[in-house]
């Protein structure tokens, strides 16, 4: 009883306010129900870097099984009633019979209809959550970013190259290999059934070229746009079909007070609530961890106790 007395004291003393330095790239709250590759991201196949290792190439039909989709669905959000629901399915080699080793999907967001090419600072974190149906095999998440030193607000159509008019190279953000040719090894992602958050904080995060004549390895400017997401199989054998839910795209100023789990410079009740909601949870990337030892428990909770009214 003394524990949430204390409790309650603290949040009804929170600070209420302060700015969010952060942007909301989309929610997918807006568009028609059914819609694909028009929001954001185009559908699976369009990419000429990964079609060929997609079973479906022609237009999704999810209730009978063709998988190729990147269509605004009501079944899953994070937040609101919309989110994206990406699927597709790998291939075997026609000439051998066996998986390709080198398998994985670059869901590109090129000159989509509506949010193209949406523009981001690098010294921004960039988050994406996602949900993953029972079923759909374990894959490794990396961000591509496409460095064309925009200056378009966030989330604006940041364009395909620079401002003049040259070639911007795309690099992989938290990939630490890649297996066999270009197959990137970013953040395992293998929770089921709840919303899960990556975050690809773009100067801290491990760089590996993509391409693009300028692709080098290393974050060159301050902003340019998120190009695509990559997905890559834990294990080329498993074809799928990948059922994956995205929703609430945005970017976040990482702030360097513990305990501050939004990212909005203040540690105040909303991120005690957090903590105390994703109680429980394991994985990594959870930004409730945040200590980031793979659980959220009591000692993520004392931290933001600890910490609790700074940079208010």
């Amino acid at each position: 009883m003394k524990i949430r007395h204390a409790l309650t004291a603290i949040t009804a003393l929170a600070c209420l306010s302060g700015a969010f330095a952060q942007c909301l790239i989309t929610d997918f709250e807006g568009f028609a129900l059914g819609a694909n590759g028009s929001v954001l991201f185009r559908q699976p196949s369009f990419s000429g870097s990964t079609s060929a290792f997609l079973a479906f190439t022609t237009a999704c039909d999810y209730a009978n099984g063709v998988y190729n989709c990147a269509q605004i669905s009501d079944e899953q959000a994070f937040s609101g009633t919309q989110s994206l629901r990406v699927a597709w399915q790998f291939r075997v080699n026609p000439n051998t019979g066996e998986p390709y080793p080198n398998a994985w999907l670059r869901l590109t967001t090129f000159n989509a209809t509506n949010l193209p090419n949406p523009a981001i600072n690098f010294d921004h974190t960039v988050r994406v959550r996602l949900y993953v149906p029972s079923g759909t095999p374990d894959f490794y998440l990396t961000l591509g970013i496409r460095e064309t030193d925009t200056n378009a607000a966030c989330g604006q159509n940041g364009g395909t190259t620079r401002p003049d008019g040259s070639g911007a190279g795309i690099e992989w953000i938290g990939a630490t290999s890649a297996q066999g040719i270009n197959a990137p090894i970013g953040k395992l992602v293998d929770q089921k059934d709840q919303w899960v958050t990556v975050e690809f904080n773009i100067r801290q995060e491990p760089v590996l070229p993509f391409a693009g004549g300028t692709a080098n390895g290393q974050i060159d400017g301050t902003t340019g746009t998120i190009e695509h997401l990559a997905f890559t199989p834990t294990d080329p054998a498993n074809l799928g079909p990948y059922i994956v839910y995205i929703d609430d795209i945005e970017t976040v100023v990482e702030q360097s007070i513990p305990g501050d789990v939004n990212g909005d410079g203040c540690v105040d009740d909303a991120d005690l609530l957090a903590v105390l909601f994703a109680f429980g949870q394991t994985g990594s990337g959870l930004p409730e961890d945040v200590n980031e030892d793979g659980v959220v428990d009591d000692a993520d909770l004392l931290t933001v106790l600890f910490n609790f009214g700074q940079g208010c």
